[in-house]
């Protein structure tokens, strides 16, 4: 018997892999942690799934002791669980100590005390970061976990803090820590669900017409590490599946990643059709983002810029040496770019994708 509990429904990631997981795994029942005010949109999207019948909604909250579930409900569910995936987190660069530690933090240690009564799991599936690396330069690798000289956020503070808490209980529950790099739309599609990120390059091209020229921003020497949302879904489910994936971490990320400069170039000519000419130093263009005003004005907030001048470098050593046996690969963003800029550009403006 095959049951699967899972947090982070009805989220984009969320939604895609439940749908990816129950065709490959055929699951007799899944069950969905769902925050009540997603409750309606989660029994949206279940009703869109092939066999809604398999699907129970499960009121509850990751933050709140055994995520809030009633103990009736508890005593059922636990004994069922053979796999459980905790996505479920705030990824927002902005976001508050308070909020990001009680979501990120406090709500992983319910779920790995929940895994802990599990009684019957095989696998715990966790989503982590890369950039649990922090402030770290140099290169980066999975079967470690350093704590940095510091965080770019409190997102990155609090989701090391996550990683450590699941670490600590590997030993005992059997687990799989997944650590995409920054997550992009379809590679085929060029869906997504918001645009952030690297989109917020794309949304400040957009904003400055296109008769004024615009400069490259400082030396743009670090590595951007995107990845497509089909890759780590693919990536996920191949990993979920192999025997030789328990009690290791892997980096979903792009082994030979654009620059931030060559990244810039390649947005700029998509959707201004044209090079940037000259250079601004960085610290200039941080100093007048800084101001929300400005920020708002050009749709990047500062909170962003950082990923665009560290200097790091994830190794995908496990990943790779797992998926692409498989053929399973990152590809290459400019083999998808136009993917990626065609959704971006037909669906600019629209309130429910502009994040800032």
């Amino acid at each position: 018997m095959n049951v699967l509990f899972f947090t982070g429904f009805p989220g984009f990631i969320g939604r895609r892999l439940v749908k990816a997981l129950d065709a490959k795994f055929n699951y007799d029942k899944i069950y969905l942690l769902v925050e009540p005010r997603m409750i309606g949109r989660a029994e949206s999207e279940v009703s869109e799934m092939p066999d809604p019948s398999k699907f129970e909604i499960v009121e509850g909250d990751i933050t709140q002791k055994d995520l809030g579930i009633s103990e009736k409900a508890l005593r059922s569910i636990l004994p069922q669980v053979t796999h459980l995936f905790h996505l479920a987190a705030i990824y927002d660069l902005t976001v508050e100590w308070e909020r990001a530690y009680r979501v990120n933090v406090i709500g992983t240690q319910n779920v790995v005390d929940f895994a802990a009564k599990s009684q019957n799991l095989r696998r715990f599936v966790y989503f982590s970061t890369a950039y649990v690396s922090g402030l770290r330069t140099g290169t980066v690798y999975e079967d470690e976990l350093v704590e940095p000289p510091g965080f770019k956020n409190h997102y990155e503070h609090t989701k090391f803090l996550a990683e450590q808490v699941v670490r600590q209980n590997m030993d005992s529950i059997p687990t799989t820590i997944i650590r995409p790099g920054i997550v992009i739309g379809d590679s085929k599609t060029g869906e997504t669900d918001k645009f952030d990120g690297p989109y917020f390059v794309m949304v400040f091209f957009k904003r400055v017409p296109k008769f004024l020229p615009l400069p490259y921003i400082g030396k743009g020497e670090a590595e951007v590490n995107i990845v497509p949302i089909d890759f780590i879904i693919e990536a996920t489910v191949a990993l979920t599946e192999s025997p030789d994936a328990e009690g290791k971490t892997f980096h979903l990320t792009d082994p030979n990643p654009l620059t931030a400069r060559e990244l810039y170039r390649l947005f700029s000519l998509k959707i201004r059709g044209k090079e940037p000419f000259g250079t601004v130093p960085l610290k200039l263009v941080q100093m007048a983002l800084r101001v929300k005003p400005i920020a708002k004005l050009f749709g990047v907030p500062y909170e962003a810029t950082p990923y665009f001048e560290h200097k790091v470098h994830y190794d995908p050593t496990n990943a790779r040496s797992l998926l692409e046996p498989k053929g399973i690969k990152v590809p290459p963003l400019r083999s998808y770019v136009d993917k990626i800029v065609q959704f971006f550009l037909s669906h600019y403006g629209d309130p429910k994708f502009m994040v800032f």
